[in-house]
C-alpha cells in the first residue's frame, strides 16, 4: 500500500469518525427545535437516543483503532445499513438520508484502500502471514 492510499483512507475514516461522534453527541443533547422533534418522531428512536449514542461512540472507537478496525467496520456498515433501511421504510427522501450514503461510500473507500484482508476474505482467498 502507497502512501497516498494511506492518506486518503485516513481521510475517510476522519470524516466517518466526525460524522459517527457529532451524531453520537447529538443523541444526549435535549432537543426543543420541532423540526428536530418531528424527525426523531418519525424515526421512532426517540426513547432510545441514548443507546444508539453509547452505541456510535464504541462503534467509532472499534472502527478508529487500528487492531479493531475490521471489526469496527463490519460493524459500522452494519448499523449504517440498518439506518439506511430504516429511512427508507419510514418514507424519507433521499436528501433527508443522504449523509448515511456518503458515510457508506466513504467506508467503502476506505476499506478498498487500507483494509486488503477483507478483499482476499470476499474472493475466498487465505491471508498468508
Amino acid at each position: 500500500m502507497n502512501k497516498l492510499s494511506s492518506i486518503i483512507g485516513w481521510i475517510c475514516v476522519g470524516l466517518v469518525a466526525a460524522f459517527t461522534l457529532f451524531s453520537a453527541v447529538m443523541e444526549f443533547v435535549p432537543m426543543t427545535d420541532p423540526a428536530t422533534l418531528d424527525f426523531i418522531a418519525r424515526l421512532g428512536v426517540g426513547d432510545i437516543a441514548y443507546a444508539l449514542g453509547v452505541t456510535k461512540i464504541i462503534l467509532v472507537l472499534l472502527y478508529v483503532i487500528p487492531r479493531t478496525a475490521t471489526v469496527g467496520f463490519v460493524l459500522m456498515v452494519g448499523y449504517y445499513g440498518g439506518a439506511l433501511a430504516t429511512n427508507i421504510t419510514h418514507g424519507f427522501t433521499v436528501p433527508e438520508y443522504a449523509p448515511i450514503l456518503v458515510a457508506l461510500a466513504l467506508m467503502t473507500v476506505d476499506a478498498y484502500l487500507r483494509k486488503p484482508e477483507l478483499l482476499w476474505r470476499i474472493k475466498g482467498k487465505t491471508i498468508v502471514a
